[in-house]
């Protein structure tokens, strides 16, 4: 761990001294902008959020009246570590993954000494909001995971690795689409990593390899991916400390939680899939291909029950338009078929009349 870097909940702290002072003192607006404030062309219309490295504004174009989120660099995290330059790039990485799920960067500049970049402005909440109020089903959680891994295939694809992926970088809107925020300590495969020597992630999703200095693959962010299916399925991370130095250890040496300890009628494939998600060696970890297709032969089914919320049902074959199965059985396969859709029947009806 290097020894300029502290790590918190933020994505990256860097606690080194900044340049210089220069000669002359400048006079600062105030670290917080209130509404009516203007940023070039952009006036101020409230605070959506304030992280570690910067905090993100709703604003408005004072001529054509474009609704916008500016995120604006804490003047604090800005030296030689992390230049403004190094938050800039995360408009290149955006527009190098190009994916829908990826918010677009339509503009960047420099306010007050502090660089900022004007994006899309979204209406809904992040996964962390969902899952705090305890709103966010398993079956529907399921469906989040494998957006992510969509947008992350893509970002995979374009040499890029997200590095930062947690509750918080993840935003559900009003519509159900899922995006992946925050790409600012992504690293860009093949180029000069300007965070080298940092643990650029936040301590609780961090990969092994991240804490050890070690190059940085797709396979951190599987890792990364894992603690948040742990969290979304299974209530809680898989490692939870007290401090800092008890986190790196468990990432670095602890065998995370058996699932089905946290959720006893867990489906095996899903069980076996986390764990192997969580592997300490990255190239042991399974493909985003891999996860998306376990999680995609997952078939759920939502009743009011969390004790039944899931039921496999691998042998129930697909149906068509009209409603016929897909796949043509034989006789005794649709008396076994048509059985088991009487069990699961029965179950949902029972379901209701059992408490939790």
């Amino acid at each position: 761990m290097a020894a300029t870097t502290t790590m918190t909940d933020a994505p990256i702290v860097v606690d080194v001294p900044l340049d210089a002072a220069p000669q002359k003192k400048k006079r600062h607006r105030p670290a917080t902008l209130a509404t009516g404030n203007r940023i070039g062309a952009w006036r101020v219309e409230s605070q959506l959020g304030r992280g570690g490295m910067a905090s993100v504004y709703a604003v408005t174009h004072a001529r054509f009246g474009k609704r916008a989120a500016l995120k604006l660099a804490h003047r604090g995290v800005l030296g030689p570590a992390f230049t403004r330059e190094t938050f800039l790039r995360e408009a290149r990485i955006v527009h190098l993954v190009n994916h829908a799920g990826v918010p677009d960067v339509f503009a960047t500049g420099t306010f007050d000494g502090r660089p900022y970049l004007v994006m899309e402005r979204l209406t809904g909440e992040t996964l962390g909001e969902l899952h705090e109020r305890g709103e966010l089903g398993r079956p529907r959680a399921v469906d989040i995971l494998r957006a992510i891994c969509d947008v992350l295939g893509t970002a995979h694809g374009a040499g890029v690795v997200h590095r930062d992926l947690k509750l918080d970088n993840v935003f559900v809107e009003e519509t159900g689409r899922v995006r992946l925020l925050d790409w600012g300590v992504a690293r860009i495969l093949g180029e000069d990593d300007p965070l080298r020597g940092m643990v650029a992630g936040t301590l609780t999703y961090v990969a092994p390899e991240q804490l050890r200095g070690h190059e940085i693959t797709p396979a951190a962010d599987v890792y990364s991916l894992g603690v948040l299916a742990y969290q979304l399925l299974l209530g809680t991370p898989p490692f939870v400390a007290s401090g800092e130095y008890e986190m790196c250890k468990q990432h670095l040496e602890a065998v995370p939680p058996a699932p089905a300890t946290r959720w006893v009628e867990i489906p095996k494939p899903l069980e076996q899939l986390l764990v192997d998600m969580l592997d300490k060696d990255p190239e042991r970890r399974p493909s985003l291909q891999e996860i998306s297709r376990v999680l995609g032969a997952l078939r759920l089914v939502r009743t009011t029950s969390p004790r039944l919320a899931w039921l496999s049902l691998h042998l129930v074959p697909s149906i068509d338009v009209l409603g016929r199965p897909a796949v043509q059985l034989h006789p005794r396969q649709r008396v076994a078929t048509a059985a088991l859709g009487l069990v699961i029947a029965a179950a949902s009806v029972a379901s209701l009349f059992v408490t939790a």
